[in-house]
């Protein structure tokens, strides 16, 4: 038996049992259907497939290949990623994405033109008192006058105890009155306060925090180094240390820090270590180390450092561009900064630039390096303000900020805007 030919199904025919015949068709009808003009449902191929348009007459999203639309997303700043979230579920869903999320970050961290990198600072002014603001790394650089934003957190009342700890992966940790810590997006603004430790400011004591990433348990945490005489002066201090984790919202006691107890200023968070300047006691001297604490081994160590040469004074850490950094003073002459290029490496450790001492009068050399842009101007944290140094030109400018923002500045922190939230886990590697 020959194999018959399938016959082409037609436009009206229904899909049912396959025995099933059409009606014939008449000669007089199969010509006014040549005649007829094609209908829109029975254009080409290339038009049916073409770009669907809105009732304004615009592309809609669908039209968009996703891998086009992804890459368009992942430039844009996180305030108009909020807002696009309504353009339709696929997108809410996309945004809201953690493999999105982390990528978004990742292009922040890596941009050389600083659109999603901001400043954190602590200030005070005569008519609004203490508060925390912010504004634009780039603003800073590039702009003539910079405008600032104050930033909300949950605080009965903003005051001089309100501390920065430090910035990992845009969110910001600030510790009220040493004893309240919170994580903070202040892009989201959205916020999270952590467990209570029960200490309470004392006299006599001091706490010290350090805020950082743990890459391999893809964790971020906090570290509280909690001060206290031991018995008196003489005696020097010891140190109760305890680490929050974001994955168990807990807190727990680690090993004490072995060499001396570390000054005032925040653990500087660099390649998934937090780094103190710690005064050590030997013997009857004193000396100024370097003590990092690896985040995810919670091991210490003291990290080498340059040789300074004769007549090196204060030191001061900071981190520039992703690696630690050193801020050492050399009296009222000048000042030095190096950076280690390859952490833990002490054959890495560069002399990046050499300050003179600023000719503005009344102002004492305390410095902490803060940014560096594509020029190779500085920024730093001077006194009660922030400074640019241009090396190439030996040159010093204070950004200009509106007379009523505040009247001095006690703390500053460099961050990337992020979608990142304090209140989700696995969101940052």
């Amino acid at each position: 038996m020959e194999n018959q030919e399938p016959t082409p199904t037609q436009p009206n025919q229904r899909l049912g049992s396959p025995s099933q015949e059409l009606p014939s068709t008449s000669s007089n009808e199969q010509t006014q259907k040549r005649n007829r003009p094609e209908s829109p449902q029975r254009k080409s191929d290339d038009s049916a497939q073409s770009p669907k348009r809105s009732r304004n007459g615009s592309l809609s999203p669908q039209s968009f290949p996703q891998e086009i639309i992804f890459e368009i997303l992942l430039n844009l700043p996180v305030q108009s990623l909020l807002r696009f979230r309504c353009v339709s579920k696929p997108w809410k869903s996309l945004i809201a994405d953690n493999f999105f999320i982390k990528k978004h970050l990742k292009r922040a961290q890596n941009d050389p033109e600083f659109s999603k990198t901001r400043v954190l600072i602590n200030t005070s002014s005569l008519q609004t008192g203490f508060s925390i603001k912010s504004c634009s790394l780039k603003s800073i650089f590039e702009d003539p006058n910079v405008n600032t934003t104050e930033i909300e957190y949950p605080s009965k009342k903003a005051s001089r105890y309100d501390w920065i700890v430090g910035s990992c992966n845009g969110l910001i940790c600030i510790a009220i009155k040493e004893d309240t810590v919170l994580l903070l997006n202040p892009t989201l603004r959205v916020s999270k306060r952590l467990p209570d430790l029960g200490f309470k400011k004392r006299r006599g004591c001091y706490t010290v925090y350090g805020f950082g990433f743990d890459a391999s348990g893809d964790d971020c945490k906090v570290v509280r180094v909690f001060c206290y005489q031991s018995k008196g002066f003489e005696d020097g201090y010891e140190s109760i240390v305890r680490v929050y984790s974001m994955r168990t919202n807990c807190w727990r006691r680690i090993q004490d820090f072995p060499f001396g107890v570390p000054f005032s200023e925040a653990g500087k968070h660099v390649d998934g270590t937090l780094n103190w300047a710690v005064l050590s006691r030997q013997y009857r001297d004193f000396s100024c180390t370097i003590v990092s604490l690896d985040l995810a081994q919670e091991t210490y160590k003291e990290v080498t450092q340059p040789c300074y040469g004769n007549g090196a004074g204060e030191r001061i850490l900071g981190v520039l561009d992703g690696c630690l950094c050193v801020l050492c003073s050399y009296g009222r002459l000048y000042a030095e900064v190096w950076v280690m290029k390859e952490y833990g490496k002490r054959e890495s450790w560069t002399k990046l630039v050499t300050i003179p001492y600023t000719p503005i009068p009344g102002y004492e050399m305390f410095l902490t390096p803060l940014s560096v842009s594509k020029s190779g101007e500085i920024l730093l944290r001077f006194e009660v303000n922030m400074l640019l140094y241009n090396p190439e030109k030996n040159m010093f400018r204070i950004p200009m900020f509106p007379y009523d923002a505040f009247s001095y500045i006690d703390q500053q922190e460099v961050y990337e805007e992020s979608l990142v939230s304090p209140t989700v886990v696995n969101q940052h590697r």
